[in-house]
Parts: structure tokens; C-alpha cells; sequence
């Protein structure tokens, strides 16, 4: 790369920390492009020429929460001494990091951005954070510890669609009430999860001990 493209990328990445810096701090509704550049002591013009729009921020933050969690995966592939359940537990933790570290702009991002819309370059980087997850899962099903009967690609998707929308309720605050951290409710998760998955039975873990789901029994969602 050279010195004018170091300068770019460098620029570049100002224009978001900054940005995001404001949107915890003020809030996404009320910070206005204004408000950036005047931090930066930018012109309109600078801005714009990087990022059409504040919306464009969020979504490009959004995408580095994807490519986060494809580096924690490819780690946990690299990870051979340990077993595939103790691995995805290790995941669901650093999940769970990620999302409490600004509860109240993380659900912006999840609400407000296209992560979950399956759509341009987020849709690729996904789809790769798919394949590595079905790699993890493959490598259990050759070590004997997950069934081998369900195509890791599926089993991927499941647990997928379990710790996003689990994840999302917490943020979101959906059970009214509730203190529970976010932690403990993946894991719990993942081990209901996993209990249908492994190849023999249960395998119990931390959660599964000690953590037991305070909210949502007998309560219906609708709408959806």
C-alpha cells in the first residue's frame, strides 16, 4: 500500500472511530453528519467523499462485527486440544463479550444496520463465517463428538439462528424485567443445542450445571 492509500485508509478509519464514539455517546438518532465532521474538523466534502452517508458508517461497523467473529472462529479451528462443544462454548462467551460491552449501541447495530439482511459484501463475509462454523462442526463429527447424521452446514445454520436471536432479545430488552447478563442465557442456549447434537446425550457444561433460564417459560412471541 502506498503513502496516499495509508492516508485514505487512515482517514477512513478516524471518520468511523469518531463516528461511533459519538453514537455511544449521543446516541445514532442524534448525531448528525454535522456533529462528525465538526469532531474531525473536516470539511462536508472530506466526509462525504468516504461515506455516503452516516447510515454507511453503521453498516461498515456492522461488518467489522462480522469479521470479528470470523477471526474468533478461525481461532477456535486452530484449537486442537480442546473439544468442539468446549470450543463453540469459548465462542458463545466471547459473543456474549462483545455484545455487553455497549448494550444500548449494539442493538442499534442489530436493528439499524444490514447485518442480518443477507445482502452485498455482509452476505459474503457471513457466508464465510458459515463455512468456518461447519468446518468446527465437521471436525466434531470425525472426533466422535457430534452426530454425523446432519450436514455441518445445517447444524452451522441452527446455531446460527439461536445465539443471533438470543442475542438480539437480550439486546433489545424483549423479557421486560429480566437482569439476567447475556452470558449465561448463550450458554444455556448452546447446551440445549448441544444436547440434541452430540453423540452421546447431553454433554454437560457450565451452564447446563449451574445456569437456569429465569424468564420467558410459558410466554409466547407473536409477529413472528
Amino acid at each position: 500500500m502506498g503513502l496516499r492509500e495509508e492516508k485514505k485508509a487512515r482517514q477512513r478509519r478516524e471518520i468511523m472511530d469518531q463516528a461511533v464514539a459519538l453514537f455511544r455517546k449521543r446516541g445514532y438518532d442524534q448525531t448528525r453528519v454535522q456533529d462528525i465532521i465538526g469532531r474531525l474538523r473536516i470539511s462536508e466534502a472530506t466526509f462525504f467523499n468516504y461515506f455516503p452517508t452516516k447510515d454507511a458508517i453503521l453498516q461498515e461497523f456492522a461488518l467489522g462485527q462480522v469479521e470479528q467473529f470470523i477471526g474468533l472462529l478461525k481461532h477456535e479451528i486452530g484449537v486442537r486440544g480442546r473439544s468442539v462443544p468446549d470450543r463453540l462454548r469459548e465462542l458463545m462467551r466471547a459473543i456474549a463479550q462483545i455484545g455487553s460491552r455497549d448494550r444500548k449501541f449494539m442493538a442499534v447495530v442489530t436493528t439499524r444496520s444490514n447485518l442480518f439482511s443477507a445482502t452485498g459484501e455482509i452476505r459474503n463475509r457471513e457466508f464465510k463465517m458459515y463455512e468456518l462454523l461447519a468446518e468446527l462442526f465437521a471436525e466434531g463429527q470425525v472426533r466422535g463428538e457430534i452426530r454425523d447424521d446432519v450436514e455441518p452446514m445445517q447444524l452451522a445454520e441452527i446455531l446460527t439462528g439461536i445465539y443471533t436471536h438470543t442475542g438480539n432479545n437480550w439486546l433489545i430488552g424483549w423479557w421486560r424485567g429480566s437482569r439476567e447478563m447475556l452470558e449465561p442465557r448463550l450458554l444455556w442456549a448452546l447446551d440445549v443445542f448441544l444436547a440434541g447434537s452430540v453423540v452421546h446425550g447431553p454433554i454437560p457444561g457450565p451452564a447446563a450445571q449451574n445456569l437456569k433460564p429465569r424468564v420467558g417459560r410459558g410466554r409466547k412471541r407473536h409477529g413472528n
